[in-house]
This record gives structure tokens, sequence and C-alpha cells, in this order.
């Protein structure tokens, strides 16, 4: 067999044998197309703002729908605290309206991330990752907000940003 670089082209062939072979999860030729071509049908961008009014913005939260995985995940936040840069547990609000928008899109998960700064684990090489996440500790602010709002470790991504610099995967069950 060859290889073919997948193309706008060659898409169609692809999405009716996807189609064909595993219409549980396309159902139709448009949906396995679409996933093919179209970012907008697999991964969407959605976002909310809050402030004392529309035009004078505190904080944001932008999230990525990723549909395949009935899942909403955070992209980025922020928040304005006198000047100061403030992450996740100043914008109870937008995660409230984040959750609420994930489940009335039928989604399972609420996924984020953080980084291992501040973490037990940060600048160590990382042999067994089952055993980091079970003696994972941190005093990080942002960090124990989302285990107060039902978040948990569920991975670790080793070298996310560079050697010993890694990323921890957390989840919040929506169902």
């Amino acid at each position: 067999m060859n290889v073919y670089e997948l193309n706008e082209e060659s898409a169609r062939a692809v999405a009716e044998l996807m189609h064909r072979i595993k219409p549980e999860w396309w159902p139709t030729f448009r949906e396995a197309y679409g996933q093919l071509t179209d970012i907008d049908e697999t991964i969407k961008t959605v976002g909310w703002y809050l402030g004392e009014d529309a035009e004078t913005p505190k904080g944001w939260i932008l999230c990525r729908e990723l549909v395949g995985y009935r899942a909403l995940e955070l992209e980025c936040s922020g928040f304005d605290d006198h000047g100061t840069f403030k992450l996740e547990h100043k914008l109870d609000e937008l995660f409230l309206a984040a959750e609420a928008y994930a489940r009335k899109k039928g989604y399972l998960t609420f996924r984020s991330g953080i980084s291992s700064q501040g973490f037990n684990i940060h600048e160590k090489p990382l042999d067994s990752i089952s055993d980091a996440i079970a003696g994972l500790q941190s005093s990080r602010v942002d960090y124990l907000w989302y285990l107060e709002h039902g978040f948990r470790v569920i991975g670790i991504q080793p070298n996310a940003y560079r050697p010993g610099f890694h990323l921890i995967l957390l989840g919040k069950d929506l169902s």
C-alpha cells in the first residue's frame, strides 16, 4: 500500500470510507467530511467574559468544545484583580456559565490544565506518571481552587513546556 496526503479533494473518498465502516461514529457522509475538512465540526471555540458593563471586561474564559470527546476544555482565562493578572480562582461565575453550557450541549467532562510550577514534580524527571499523580502535592491557590470545585487530576503530560516542566491535566465530571 501507498501513503497519500489527505487534502480537501481526497477527503471525500476518506469520508465515504469512514461513514461506511463506522456509521455509529459518522452517521452521515457530511459529518465525516466535516471532521476531515472543517475544524469547526470537531473543535469549536466558545467563550465568555465578565465586567461591570459590556464595554469594560474584567475577566474572560475561552474554551474549546471537543465534540468527539463530548468535552469542554479550558483554553485560556484571566482576571484583572486591580491590575494584577489572576487565574481561575477569580472566575467562579464564568466557570459556572461554561459548565452550564457544557451540560446543555450534552458534554460529560470539563477539562483544564496547569503547569507544574509550584508542584513537587516540577523540574524533575517522571519515571512513572501513575506514581507522580499519586504523590502530587502543591499549595497553589489555583490548583486548590480546582480541587474544591470538583476537578480531579486525570493525567500529567511530561515535559510539556521543556524537560522537567510538566502539564497537570484536570477534569471535572459533568454527567
